[in-house]
């Protein structure tokens, strides 16, 4: 009877894992993973935009900061064309720091400042980013920015921030990123600036086709 009941276990936990795996497969194939909103200071752009672009980044990855510049532009060229929602997927197992940088990051968006101290992050990256101890930059960044330090160190270990944090890399997870800076446009996956750019020479045709009558 014990053989029996084990073996059923077993093979619940076995069709446990099948099932669960085969969700997260068909939620990133047909993206049905739940967009979930980000604080209104990591959104740029109108919400009534019609391309509409996810970005996952990581603030310690070189590709991303070169990206970063290309979305800023993008920005500019298709001015109230694009909507674009900042999402934090730190690599952790080779960015020691990045998880700090995200969460000081949202901690300045706190203060009306996420976007400078963002640009800072990725201008000073080589200088943080592979540091052994705790970079000093963070602070720097900060006063920089006339931000409250005291204030920013507090929010970065309040429960809110850290699961914020959490949650956003488990939706990456679940939509299959795995590499960083990576884009749904339009739900449309795009992994690095070639990607991006080779979708941003559809634009003009997405905008046009919605500015008809």
């Amino acid at each position: 009877m014990t053989d029996t009941r084990t073996g059923r276990k077993l093979a619940l936990a076995a069709a446990l894992i099948f099932f669960s795996t085969l969700a997260v497969l068909l939620a990133r194939q047909f993206s049905l993973v739940p967009d979930k909103p980000v604080p209104a200071w990591r959104t740029f752009g109108p919400e009534t935009a019609q391309v509409r672009i996810v970005e996952y980044t990581d603030f310690a990855c070189p590709a991303c900061r070169h990206a970063s510049g290309k979305v800023d532009e993008m920005l500019k060229v298709f001015n109230g064309g694009l909507h674009v929602t900042f999402k934090h997927y730190p690599l952790l197992n080779i960015h020691p720091w990045s998880l700090h940088a995200a969460a000081y990051a949202d901690c300045a968006g706190e203060q009306g400042k996420f976007k400078e101290y963002a640009d800072l992050l990725f201008e000073g990256q080589e200088k943080w980013g592979t540091a052994r101890t705790m970079p000093g930059e963070f602070e720097v960044y900060a006063r920089r920015l006339k931000l409250d330090w005291p204030a920013i160190l507090a929010c970065s270990e309040a429960p809110a921030t850290l699961k914020r944090l959490k949650l956003e890399i488990a939706e990456g997870e679940m939509r299959g990123v795995n590499a960083t800076p990576t884009f749904f446009i339009n739900g449309r996956r795009a992994v690095g600036s070639a990607q991006l750019i080779d979708q941003a020479m559809k634009f003009d045709n997405i905008l046009r086709g919605s500015a008809k009558p």
